[in-house]
């Protein structure tokens, strides 16, 4: 089957259905082929194995009988897929001539539709269609799919009959003229997976969205040189000590905070020459990166558990990707922001240097500070397995057990597969002014004061970064408010971008770094859009961007949203799981303008109250 490849780590996954885009017919993926290149090598050679699979192990804990899978180094692969094999499900259709409803076993059933007179009316022999296929399918949580069943009367078959859209006005009539028989329509309540002694069986339309659920991981620039991050404590300190001094060169500036110090000694008259400038500017601001280093390794000793530090270093390691050439390996991130355009004298911008200023000032008064424009954005999905019902371990409401999660594999004995593909996106980062943000919170007495000795080690310090399902506790905490205000802001700039670009929201996709206080919107390399619309819309419509931010200051369902739904519910905030890291938790409109949030009134970041 022929697919877009990318399509293969989020529609095209092994166990899930899917419909034929040819036909009217309806089948389910069995298995993916490895993407190879015309020499034959692997496409997933270049991707760091070692640390996907560790990545992935983090994850796997999460789930009740995660210690029942296998993801051992030895035992699991990452692949790259580039096609894949279906079968023809759901195997139930209703004859268009006589009403009965057939089920066929896979072979019976293979090459369908191509010669229809293999696939005849068990009862009046009349060939059937890619449109006499049934679309209901019957799933468990343990994560077995199954046709529905169908019971037997007379041994005349049986038809199906719903005078309703409701499957609970529907029933089975005997198609023998001579007999009354019905019964109720159940899809099925015994599950026929020979590892589950569940009765948890539902009855759907194999296309809804509970029937099979990706799970998925998003990495920024995955490379070879990864893989010794996961040991390495060396390593570890660097990448933090590197974000500490944003080193370009060893011990060296960042872009920025380089081109903004030059600037600002040429507006003193210190210097006249940019050169000039720029040089004295990397003398004053270049540190020791050395004694630094080893200071950092001893501060992340003091502070942080082993998985705590790694997480870190993780975290770091993207956001350095983004801003700091040496960690793009393949020098293919692409960035600017709007004080480099303004500072480079050979620019690809159009805008003239009053645009510029002005496009500078509003970053600031929003207190923002960065906004980076990104092309040849690398993002690493990566799919490792798929539950059925819900997304989330351990379940809804009341049950703790939960979901089964099942991984992938090409055999009953075969080796344990990881889906991944690494693709180019265009992206805009954000970062939030962290003593902006600690103001914010001393404003709202969340902490006492907002004059810290080294504000970018305070938030590594205080801000967690929860996996997709955490919700953070409702506690009073720098960590809770911090975060709920960046991943927030991050639905709001979706929203923005998707009303003045024509995205849909499930085209764009958050990648959120809490510790540096910044998010990533990207699209979804999968989507089929003008590439660079991101891109030119910060550059061509940035100060109509911030205006649409305050669009949704307000619900439609207010009072009721921010009474009861701590300021987020379906109509402002909450987005699809496709796009959103955190799963729509810690989220409210409260931290950014103001109202009742965790049961207090707070002052917005924009400086602003809304009574709830």
């Amino acid at each position: 089957m022929e697919r877009s490849k990318s399509k293969f780590l989020f529609d095209f996954l092994p166990e899930s259905t899917f419909n034929h885009s040819e036909s009217d017919l309806s089948g389910m993926i069995t298995r993916l082929h490895e993407d190879r290149d015309d020499s034959g090598n692997a496409a997933a050679d270049e991707l760091p194995d070692e640390y996907i699979i560790r990545r992935v192990q983090r994850h796997i804990n999460r789930w009740y009988n995660g210690d029942q899978l296998d993801f051992g180094f030895e035992t699991a692969e990452v692949v790259t897929p580039g096609a894949a094999n279906f079968e023809v499900f759901p195997r139930t259709f209703k004859c268009g001539n006589c009403g009965t409803v057939n089920q066929f076993t896979p072979t019976e059933i293979r090459d369908f539709p191509e010669n229809n007179d293999n696939v005849p009316c068990e009862r009046c022999g009349n060939g059937l269609s890619d449109r006499d296929q049934m679309r209901m399918i019957s799933y468990c949580r343990c994560g077995g799919i199954q046709d529905i069943y169908v019971p037997e009367h007379c041994g005349a078959g049986m038809e199906y009959r719903n005078p309703t859209v409701r499957y609970e006005d529907a029933y089975w009539r005997c198609t023998n003229p001579g007999c009354s028989y019905t019964d109720r329509f159940d899809g099925g309540s015994v599950c026929f997976n020979p590892d589950c002694d569940g009765t948890d069986i539902t009855t759907l339309p194999h296309s809804a969205s509970s029937t099979f659920y990706p799970q998925t991981q998003t990495l920024i620039n995955a490379h070879q040189n990864l893989n010794a991050l996961q040991d390495n404590e060396e390593y570890q300190a660097q990448i933090v000590s590197d974000y500490l001094l944003r080193n370009t060169d060893a011990g060296g500036p960042s872009e920025d905070e380089l081109l903004g110090a030059a600037m600002e000694l040429m507006a003193n008259g210190e210097v006249t020459d940019r050169e000039d400038a720029i040089e004295l500017a990397r003398t004053r601001l270049t540190a020791d990166s050395t004694e630094h280093r080893k200071q950092t390794k001893q501060f992340l000793r003091e502070t942080f558990d082993d998985i705590e530090q790694l997480r870190l270093s993780e975290e770091l390691f993207e956001y350095l990707s983004v801003i700091n050439d040496d960690y793009d390996d393949a020098d293919r991130i692409e960035t600017y922001t709007f004080q480099s355009l303004l500072a480079e004298e050979a620019t690809e911008s159009h805008l003239s240097t009053d645009e510029l200023e002005k496009y500078v000032q509003l970053r600031n008064e929003h207190d923002f500070s960065e906004v980076r424009l990104i092309r040849n954005f690398p993002v690493t999905t990566v799919t490792y397995g798929y539950t059925r019902g819900t997304p989330i371990p351990g379940g809804d409401g009341d049950d703790t057990k939960g979901p089964r999660l099942n991984s992938f594999s090409s055999g009953q004995w075969a080796e344990t597969q990881i889906f991944a593909r690494t693709m180019d996106a265009e992206a805009v980062m954000v970062s939030l002014d962290k003593q902006a943000v600690l103001e914010w919170l001393a404003t709202n007495e969340v902490i006492e004061t907002a004059a810290v000795d080294d504000v970018d080690r305070w938030f590594i310090e205080r801000l967690v970064s929860p996996s997709r399902f955490d919700k953070l506790p409702a506690e009073w905490t720098p960590a809770r408010h911090a975060f709920t205000l960046l991943h927030t802001l991050s639905h709001l700039f979706i929203d923005s971008i998707g009303a003045l670009s024509g995205y849909g929201r499930d085209s764009l996709v958050e990648h959120l770094l809490p510790r540096t206080m910044s998010f990533i919107i990207y699209k979804r390399p999968d989507t089929n859009f003008t590439l660079g619309s991101i891109f030119s819309l910060f550059e061509e419509r940035f100060p109509e961007v911030l205006n649409q931010l305050e669009e949704s200051a307000f619900c439609t369902y207010d009072t009721i949203c921010r009474r009861d739904h701590n300021g987020a519910c379906e109509d402002c905030l909450f987005l699809s799981n496709i796009t959103c890291a955190n799963s729509n938790n810690n989220l409210s409109r409260a931290p950014y303008f103001g109202g009742g949030f965790d049961e207090r009134a707070v002052v917005g970041f924009r400086g602003e109250y809304n009574s709830p």
